[in-house]
This record gives structure tokens, C-alpha cells and sequence, in this order.
């Protein structure tokens, strides 16, 4: 744990971010409360974002640079403390490293400082899920734990409560995780649930992006545990790769948990011989992806030490997480489903097959900012279902709507959430699912993913009244 004075060191904070406990501003506050002179930058305004700029103003040692970023601010600065959404090849980022400036992460911050075990998941789908599991598991197991990271928390904001009899379990994406890696930090437990195509647009293809993930797991020692799903063809490589311990989980027998058709299985640490987890029945998650983030949170949570029978326990009665396949309401016989953080038309693949058998026919909510992913394997899928598609107007509108005429699937070009909801809501019957599963990041008429699922939670709570 690095006990590190701050007093009088220039601190630029590259990217105060818009969450009221997001990377940024939990930095900034970080830095200012340390007696650091704190320049904070961001490429919105400071009325854009007003909350987080409230939060800092109290501080005389922290000064507003908002509107855009200056390549002056990273000559002055001693330590850059970058936002994950400010790319390596950010003109800033390129000067920072030509200058050879010191470059921190809220989160490397903090598993540098932090005085417990670390737990850190990381996949390309599933991590929000993975991530409330294991921390459930492990309270459940009358363990303290702490949960922060990519869920919209900064770890930084609990740093100081945090004691060494503690556990913190970190949802880390790819962009958190290059910054930890690239000051060699892992966390001493670790998962990856999956990788598939996401983030093309900043990263030179998928063995870059691949790698980046790895970082959860490279500078771990050799106690150090990490847990990979044998389906996954970097998962098999990475396992020939970790310098610690390797468990594995997905659908084969050979795994230390494995997936069946009827029960989610694991093998007893001590005997070796499988037992039954659960039974797949006994999974209130819909689809089989969920029981497969269950089954590997169960194994990583057990490692870090909870009992059999509370993640039997939790792994029985967890509902989800909301904003995804978060089931809303149920009005006249129709299912409204949310399912706003599916960024990948993998994840709106997951999210249509998991719905099919339960719906006559869904209508979809689809559409958004391209992340230079292809939609033709969702369009196959979606032409083999009963559906209704509604695409919204986007960056990715014309890649998706040619996949979608490609398959010959019928579809309506929308400009807003409320111009999509009623198209659906028109021609839903009795046993239909409306679901919100975009298939592409956010764009222009949303803040973000979570404001996105926020619009049609309204729209379904109107319906209610």
C-alpha cells in the first residue's frame, strides 16, 4: 500500500466525466482533499456538466479548464489522471506519453492504496451481473465488501473506509484496464466472463482489444487466481498465458464448473468429484448466458472465500441487475423488458434468444452510435423469430440497416424513444415482448446507455397510470 504525499503537486484531472461518483470527479476530489494544486478538463462545458463542477468548486486548489482539453495542461501538469473515455491515441494522451508524464486511472490509484484483496471482473457481456453476484455471495458469507468500478462508482470514493480484513470486488472494462496494466497491477482474484466484438472503433481489431482485457490478469503473481471460460477461444489461450492459478467454467466436463443442460455443476476444491450447484430451473435469470454468468460468479465467489451455501443461496434468488433483461411490467399481457446496456449486436443476440420462448412476438428497439461491429449475425437471427424492429436514426443506422435488408427483415426508422415505443406499443398483442436491446453504444439524443433505459422505463410507467 503506497502512503504518498500530494501536497503542492500539479494534478491534471483529463476528463471530470458526468457520473456524481464517476472516475473524474472522485479523482478530483481525491487530489483536492490531498493539498494538490488540481486542474480539472473536460470536453463539455462546465453547465454541461454542473453537478460534478459543484462538487469541486468549495476547493480553492482546483481550478475549471471545460470546453475541451489543451495540450498546455498536460506540459504543467506532474501526474495525468485520464478518464477512461480519453483514448491512448487522444492527441493528450500522445503528448502526456512524448513528455514521458506520469499517467494514473482512478482505479490504479486505488488498487495501488488499497489495503484488502481485490477482486476484478472483466468480459466483454456480463460483468454488471457477474460483479452484484460475487458481492452478494461473499456478504451473504458475512464478509465486508465494497463494489465499485465500471458500474458508475469509483473506488476512490471509498478508499479511506476500507479496512484489510475487507474485500472490494471491481467491474473493470477494457479502458480501466489499460491504465492498471500499463503500471503492471492486477487484481489478486480475477475473471474474465467472455470476449466478443465490442469497441472496434478504438481499438486495432480484436486481438488488441483481447489484450487489453488480459491486463486483469498479466501482473498477477503466482497466487494469484484468475477464472476464464473454456468456450472462449482466448480463453483457452489465456489459460496456457496466467502466472497464477487458472480455473475454468463453460460447457464442457473438463471445466472446474460446468454448465449442463439440466444443472449448473462445480467440483468439490478438496475431493475433486463434481456436485450440483443448483439446477438450471432453480436460475431466476432468464437465459442460458445468465445461468453462465452464475455459474462462474458462484466459482470465483467460493475462491475468494464464500460458503457453498450462500452463493447456493444468492444464486437462487438474484432478480438481475437493472438495465439488464431488467423485466419492467407486464401490462395487458405484455411484456416490457430493458435491456438498454446490450452495446453489441452479440448482446442483442443473447437478448432475443433468451426472450423468444417466452414471447409470441418481439418487437425490438434497436439502433444507435456505430462502434464499427457487424449486424448481420443479429439480422439472421432476428429474420428466424417472430419480430417487429424499429431501428433508430444513428451512426450505425446505415450498417444496420443494410444487414437488416440483406436477411429481408422488415424494419421502421425512428428519431426518438417515444416515436419507437408507440410504433411498438400499436401492434402489441397479448403474449408479445417490447424490448429495448439497441445493439450499439448511445448517441446525440441520449446522455448515455443508462438515460436511454431511463426514457422507456418512463414511458412504461405512463402506462401504468
Amino acid at each position: 500500500m503506497t502512503h504518498e504525499s500530494w501536497n503542492g503537486k500539479k494534478v491534471l484531472i483529463l476528463g471530470l466525466g458526468q457520473y456524481p461518483k464517476g472516475s473524474g470527479v472522485s479523482a478530483a476530489l481525491f487530489f483536492a482533499r490531498a493539498g494538490a494544486t488540481v486542474r480539472v478538463t473536460d470536453q463539455k462545458t462546465a453547465k454541461e456538466l454542473e453537478g460534478n463542477v459543484a462538487q469541486l468548486k468549495k476547493f480553492k486548489n482546483v481550478v475549471f479548464h471545460m470546453g475541451g482539453h489543451d495540450l498546455k495542461d498536460i506540459a504543467w501538469a506532474d501526474l495525468v489522471v485520464r478518464n477512461p473515455r480519453v483514448r491512448p491515441s487522444s492527441p493528450e494522451m500522445r503528448e502526456a506519453a512524448r513528455l514521458g508524464k506520469r499517467i494514473e486511472s482512478d482505479v490504479s490509484l486505488f488498487m495501488d492504496r488499497c489495503p484488502c484483496p481485490v477482486i476484478g471482473i472483466t468480459g466483454t457481456r456480463g460483468k454488471s451481473t457477474t460483479t452484484t453476484l460475487v458481492t452478494e455471495m461473499l456478504k451473504a458469507s458475512g464478509k465486508r465488501v465494497w463494489i465499485g468500478g465500471n458500474i458508475t462508482i469509483s473506488p476512490l470514493t471509498f478508499l479511506s473506509s476500507v479496512k484489510d480484513t475487507d474485500l472490494v470486488v471491481l467491474e473493470l472494462s477494457s479502458w480501466l484496464l489499460e491504465t492498471t496494466g500499463a503500471v503492471g497491477l492486477s487484481p489478486e482474484f480475477s475473471l474474465i466472463t467472455n470476449l466478443m466484438r465490442d469497441h472496434l472503433n478504438t481499438y486495432d481489431g480484436m486481438d488488441d482489444y483481447a489484450e487489453a482485457k488480459a491486463q486483469i490478469f498479466r501482473h498477477q503473481n503466482q497466487d494469484g487466481v484468475v477464472v476464464l471460460n473454456a468456450d472462449d477461444d482466448y480463453g483457452r489461450e489465456w489459460m496456457k498465458e496466467a502466472p497464477g492459478r487458472v480455473l475454468s467454467f463453460g460447457s464442457s466436463k473438463k471445466t472446474d464448473a460446468t454448465l449442463t443442460k439440466k444443472d449448473l455443476v462445480w467440483k468439490d476444491p478438496k475431493t475433486g468429484k463434481n456436485e450440483v450447484l443448483l439446477s438450471r430451473a432453480q436460475v431466476r435469470l432468464i437465459g442460458d448466458h445468465n445461468a453462465m454468468n452464475v455459474l462462474a460468479a458462484a466459482l470465483l465467489a467460493r475462491t475468494a472465500g464464500a460458503s457453498t451455501a450462500a452463493v447456493r443461496r444468492v444464486a437462487k434468488t438474484f432478480k438481475g441487475v437493472a438495465d439488464r433483461l431488467e423485466e419492467i411490467a407486464a401490462i395487458n399481457g405484455v411484456r416490457f423488458v430493458n435491456d438498454t446496456t446490450s452495446t453489441t449486436p452479440d448482446a442483442t443476440i443473447a437478448a432475443v434468444k433468451a426472450l423468444a420462448p417466452l414471447s409470441r412476438t418481439i418487437h425490438l428497439i434497436a439502433g444507435g452510435a456505430d462502434k464499427e461491429l457487424e449486424f448481420g449475425e443479429l439480422a439472421k437471427l432476428l429474420k428466424s423469430q417472430k419480430v417487429h424492429v424499429t431501428v433508430f436514426e444513428g451512426t450505425a443506422f446505415a450498417e444496420f440497416s443494410k444487414a437488416l435488408r440483406k436477411a429481408g427483415v422488415a424494419f421502421e426508422r425512428v428519431g426518438s424513444m417515444r416515436e419507437a415505443f408507440d410504433v411498438h406499443l400499436a401492434m402489441a398483442e397479448k403474449g408479445d415482448t417490447i424490448l429495448l436491446s439497441p445493439g450499439c453504444a448511445s448517441f446525440g439524443i441520449f446522455k448515455n446507455e443508462f438515460e436511454r433505459g431511463e426514457q422507456f422505463k418512463k414511458l412504461v410507467q405512463k402506462l401504468r397510470k
